[in-house]
């Protein structure tokens, strides 16, 4: 069997660490990692409350696409909301997973566009709130070639699966499945759902997971896959605000983005996730999706809370 076939914990560390590792790509960007240190995001301290600096309030985003292709996409809005919100924004590209990681566990980060157990996971940590999100839920599938013997999602333990590194939603689904790390899948790392798809196909693994609707574009009726296991229904991503923000000022940044200006300002973001708008999100949105972070690096037993401030 070809390709990189790896523990959980090692596939996260890696992932995180490696500027060049390509993982989650729900868009349809493509997905790149460039380099940045590790305190690139600065080392000053604290999460004070709401309102207490008159530092920029930071927004940031997942690692996805070239640093040029990030900032085309978010100054816009960080432009945008900073005179929605009568408060400087300004968007700090991470370059990687692990200055992301790290900086958000630190509550480094004010505004934050990014995937439902992100949000779940800032909300309960953090204190942050989810103002709005794209409407098109997510729901993957954990599919094996037909006719191959495989009846339940247990007997995958120890077995081959392609699937994006951690901490990309679908495999942490897939995993959070399996109570024990020694018992859970092999990992074979692909870059990108076709790759998952084309993985399972060329025989390169036994399984794989990848988002419903992806699936289905890349069977067209041809039904060479069955499908082992369906994730719950998740709420797709969405933007939210920390408590540096006022709560005034998140209402007022809520009302703002999904207005005719907030979808100029947005319009680049939601082509490239092919949402044709945003709609409200609540906090009853993403609670309960923290734990598939549990087993990822710098967020099991809720990271580093309380210990950075700004």
């Amino acid at each position: 069997m070809k390709g990189r076939v790896m523990s959980t914990f090692a596939l996260s560390a890696i992932a995180l660490m490696s500027s060049n590792i390509a993982t989650a790509n729900t868009g349809a960007m493509d997905v790149s990692y460039l380099g940045a240190p590790p305190g690139a995001l600065g080392t000053s301290a604290g999460r004070p409350g709401a309102g207490s600096s008159g530092k920029p309030w930071i927004f940031s985003a997942p690692p996805r696409g070239t640093i040029a292709q990030q900032k085309a996409m978010y100054a816009p809005i960080a432009r945008f909301l900073s005179r929605v919100a009568g408060h400087k924004v300004v968007f700090r590209e991470p370059g990687n997973w692990l200055t992301y990681s790290q900086a958000m566990t630190e509550g480094k980060y004010d505004i934050v566009f990014d995937g439902p157990h992100f949000t779940s996971w800032r909300d309960r940590y953090l204190g942050d709130t989810p103002l709005v999100r794209i409407p098109e839920p997510f729901v993957f599938a954990v599919v094996v070639r037909r006719g191959e013997r495989f009846t339940q999602l247990s007997q995958l333990a120890g077995r081959p699966v392609c699937a994006n590194s951690p901490p990309n939603l679908g495999t942490l689904s897939l995993l959070s499945k399996f109570s024990y790390i020694t018992r859970q899948p092999y990992l074979v790392v692909v870059h990108g759902w076709p790759a998952s798809y084309k993985g399972l196909m060329n025989k390169r693994c036994e399984a794989t997971v990848l988002p419903i609707a992806n699936l289905k574009l890349y069977e067209k009726g041809a039904r060479t896959v069955r499908v082992l296991y369906r994730t719950p229904v998740y709420p797709n991503q969405a933007i939210s605000a920390g408590p540096r923000v006022p709560a005034a000022v998140q209402a007022r940044i809520r009302a703002a983005l999904l207005s005719p200006a907030g979808e100029a300002a947005t319009r680049t973001l939601r082509q490239a996730y092919g949402a044709r708008r945003f709609v409200p999100a609540n906090r009853r949105d993403y609670a309960g999706l923290s734990h598939l972070l549990n087993n990822t690096l710098y967020f099991s037993g809720g990271g580093q809370v309380g210990i950075a401030q700004r």
